[in-house]
């Protein structure tokens, strides 16, 4: 800066401060005309006025997405593999039943003298062996009525048959006997087959019981085996039949008891109306087994009150065949009564 210029800047502050603040105002207006002059070749930039920049805007950062989670599922314990079992002893019965047909077909698929031979020595050893266990089956039922089947029922003819006549003797005394206590309805149509065929018997069961037919389409049988017979008033829809001819046993107090829906024999329906006599309360137990085809029915092990407790050291239960036999025993009778003939 020159310095003319700048004593011509001082020479006024020197001024003002003998004339007081009134002067500095004016001192500062000639010094802003003054730096006008000077700077006029600059034009209008003179100003040269600076701006602020305009702050820049920062976008947030995108908030962090939360943490994954990872669930570490614990190792699975590995399964072991079953330890191989042990083969059964050779030539017992597990054995056999394991290895009989695997050398029968080894036997036909290739029939070498080697592999026909081995089977046939095995099947040899499975009948001996079978029949040392019946000779002993024969000494241990012997003489021992609660094994001994005879004691049941006969194995001789003769025996067989007279026990088959006591009990068809019994059994027709025994359907006299219900036949003044019950009577018999027979549900068909005049068009089934079935209860055409079923009209024979009928008709002998008719001279014994008291006989109520009804007919679904309100006509007799061919040959009219049912002059008496009534017209269905609902009697089927109540008693649930489904297939005829349909065969009751009735009380004198109504009760109804099926005997059959269908066809069946004379000796067949003649067991089940004794049977059903004996639901009904017609007939005690002891008649009933009477008219049985099978002798001492007190010799039932399912009947017996059974005491016995598993082996806990097998594991399927294995009870010792002594300690079996002493539990399942039947205590003998003091008596024989009729139906333990």
């Amino acid at each position: 800066m020159h310095a003319g210029y700048t004593n011509k800047l001082l020479a006024p502050f020197a001024l003002a401060i003998a004339l007081g603040p009134w002067a500095m105002a004016a001192i500062a207006n000639d010094i802003a005309d003054a730096r006008f002059t000077e700077r006029k070749e600059e034009g209008w930039f003179f100003y040269n006025e600076t701006y602020e920049e305009e702050p820049e805007i920062v976008e947030p950062p995108p908030p962090e997405p939360p943490p994954t989670v990872t669930v570490v599922e614990p190792p699975k314990p590995q399964e072991m593999a079953p330890a191989p079992s042990e083969p059964p002893p050779p030539l017992s019965a597990e054995w056999m039943r394991e290895n009989l047909p695997k050398y029968m077909d080894r036997a036909w698929n290739d029939p070498s003298p080697e592999n026909v031979q081995a089977f046939f020595t095995l099947q040899r050893y499975a009948m001996d062996r079978s029949g040392e266990f019946a000779e002993v089956a024969q000494k241990v039922t012997m003489g021992n009525a609660m094994l001994d089947e005879s004691s049941r029922r006969p194995f001789s003819t003769f025996a067989a048959q007279d026990l088959d006549r006591f009990a068809g003797q019994q059994r027709t005394a025994l359907l006299d006997k219900i036949a003044s206590t019950a009577g018999l309805f027979v549900i068909y149509s005049s068009e089934c087959r079935l209860c055409q065929t079923m009209a024979p018997v009928l008709a002998h069961l008719n001279g014994q019981f008291e006989m109520t037919p009804i007919s679904m389409d309100g006509k007799d049988l061919p040959g009219a085996p049912f002059p008496r017979m009534r017209p269905d008033q609902g009697h089927a829809e109540q008693l649930g039949v489904q297939a005829l001819p349909a065969i009751y046993l009735v009380s004198q107090e109504a009760e109804f008891i099926p005997l059959a829906q269908g066809a069946t024999s004379l000796t067949e329906l003649r067991e089940r109306i004794v049977l059903g006599a004996m639901q009904m309360g017609l007939v005690t137990q002891e008649e009933y087994n009477r008219t049985r085809t099978v002798n001492n029915l007190h010799l039932n092990l399912a009947k017996q009150p059974i005491n016995l407790e598993s082996n806990p050291d097998d594991p399927t239960g294995f009870i010792d065949p002594a300690v079996l036999i002493q539990s399942l025993q039947i205590p003998a009778p003091s008596s024989l009564s009729p139906e333990r003939r």
